[in-house]
């Protein structure tokens, strides 16, 4: 679920003016938001002795992320494959078979 940006604000403002986090959570259920919503919003910022919120990272996938997953996965594809044929070729090459000689 996505995230408010106006209630991240209001956490983030909340937390630098010193308020706890179960008094935020009870205004913010009290004032009708819902309770995903208010753990998602604290659930940002790392519950840490500083004066200033600390935000948590966000996971984030962006384009040069999926492209190299995709070179990536395929360069294994790729090279599984040979790996698991190279031994046969190996056997093909020094026990040759017969019945597959040209006449």
């Amino acid at each position: 679920m996505a995230v408010n940006e106006e209630l991240v604000a209001f956490v983030r403002d909340a937390l630098e003016r010193g308020a706890s986090r179960g008094e935020i959570e009870g205004v913010l259920t009290g004032a009708g938001w819902a309770a995903p919503y208010v753990r998602e919003a604290l659930g940002a910022f790392d519950d840490v002795d500083f004066p200033v919120p600390v935000p948590r990272p966000r996971p984030s996938l962006t384009a040069r992320n999926s492209f190299l997953y995709l070179i990536l996965f395929t360069t294994l594809y790729i090279s599984a494959y040979n790996l698991g044929n190279l031994p046969f070729q190996l056997i093909n090459t020094v026990f040759p078979d017969p019945a597959a000689t040209a006449s």
